[in-house]
């Protein structure tokens, strides 16, 4: 029997949000007689790094390279270092900064690299300029997957081959979802217990459009006092929503408790899941509603049609849509049976077409095709 194929999963994050989860899922779940995981982390400045941490507590065989800035040069012939060591067959990168890193190193050590692309957020001028390079190195590649049809057609536009790139969905583990806890969200933000609650989730930056749901939100005020709104999570539009959230009059129904380590069970606790974000790869999050069978409003964008199918399991609406946002919700607020119905068609939606066995496989079939790409 031939030796494993050895593939490095590389990745820079300060924290385990949504991509990372989907990385050390995967990486759990390769066939170990036909391949050999490893997980890649940038220590920043030579700090701890939690994906590194959730990955040894996994069993996964873990490195790490030492960074000092943005785009540290040394972490090339670190990571080359590591590659030759560990005998890597094939290198995927996660990421602006995996990306341009990993292209050098896997060009040293002679080894193809696949780029994993979920999308481009232009939060800022900085990340613009990051995602500018990014994009230039995603031609580089010797193979690119796309989380959603919606950023593999971003990607084409590039001028990438259509044969280099391929779809390959986040996936969600149903049997791993947490029971929700009764009621206790509802006391613990200090809210009547028969409030309905509309929850978003992610970071509190411009591209997910929170302005909208704000707006949303004061709409559906006038018409029915016993909404509330929740966004879990934090970034640095806090003070500036917040301040919107005062001048809407709204500061008793729209809440921002920040980051939530435990959304997945907080989520069996609400009515409604909003999203209505600018841009989107393929959101995990809301893989994560529908998993507590709870019914979305979504934007149109990226590859959010691809998961929430519209008038089945929630509705679709334009980023600049606010008064049709306001709309769905009011009718799915007055209509538990809708709800209900919606949210159900929403789990068994994801259940069919997203389960990491799926996922997994694909990937396994783009590593056995790419490892012959090796150069020497």
């Amino acid at each position: 029997m031939p030796d494993p194929i050895t593939v490095m999963h590389l990745r820079a994050s300060n924290f385990v949000g949504g991509p990372e989860k989907q990385i050390l899922e995967h990486l759990q779940r390769l066939d170990r007689k036909r391949f050999r995981p490893l997980l890649c982390c940038f220590r920043e400045n030579g700090q701890d790094d939690p994906l590194l941490e959730h990955g040894q507590r996994a069993g996964i065989t873990c490195r790490s390279v030492i960074s000092n800035s943005s785009f540290d040069l040394r972490t090339i012939s670190q990571l080359r270092r590591i590659l030759l060591e560990e005998k890597v067959d094939l290198i995927c990168s996660h990421g602006y900064k995996p990306n341009i890193v990993g292209r050098f190193a896997a060009w040293s050590a002679g080894i193809p690299a696949i780029a994993i692309s979920r999308g481009w957020t232009a939060e800022s001028s900085r990340i613009r300029l990051y995602e500018k390079l990014d994009k230039f190195f995603l031609r580089l590649a010797d193979y690119v997957v796309a989380v959603s049809h919606g950023q593999r057609d971003k990607i084409l536009a590039l001028g990438i081959a259509p044969d280099k790139v391929a779809v390959i969905h986040n996936a969600i583990n149903l049997d791993a979802i947490p029971v929700g806890d009764g009621n206790s969200l509802r006391r613990e933000m200090g809210l009547p217990e028969d409030a309905l609650i509309v929850a978003s989730a992610g970071r509190l930056s411009p591209e997910k459009n929170y302005a909208a749901m704000i707006e949303a939100a004061s709409e559906t005020a006038f018409h029915d006092s016993g909404i509330y709104f929740i966004i879990f999570g934090e970034g640095f539009l806090r003070s500036e929503l917040e301040k919107k959230i005062r001048d809407a009059g709204l500061t008793e129904r729209f809440l921002l408790p920040g980051f939530r380590k435990d959304l997945q069970s907080v989520l069996h606790e609400i009515d409604i899941f909003i999203l209505t974000s600018f841009t989107e790869g393929l959101p995990n999050v809301v893989l994560e509603a529908f998993a507590a069978c709870k019914p979305v409003v979504a934007t149109r964008v990226g590859g959010t049609p691809e998961v929430v199918q519209d008038d089945v399991c929630g509705f679709l609406t334009g980023p600049d849509e606010v008064s049709v946002m306001a709309r769905h919700i009011l009718d799915l607020a007055k209509d538990e049976k809708l709800r209900l119905q919606m949210g159900k068609a929403g789990y068994e939606y994801v259940q069919e077409h997203f389960s990491f066995e799926s996922q997994t496989y694909e990937y396994e079939n783009i590593y056995s095709k790419i490892k012959g790409l090796r150069r020497h």
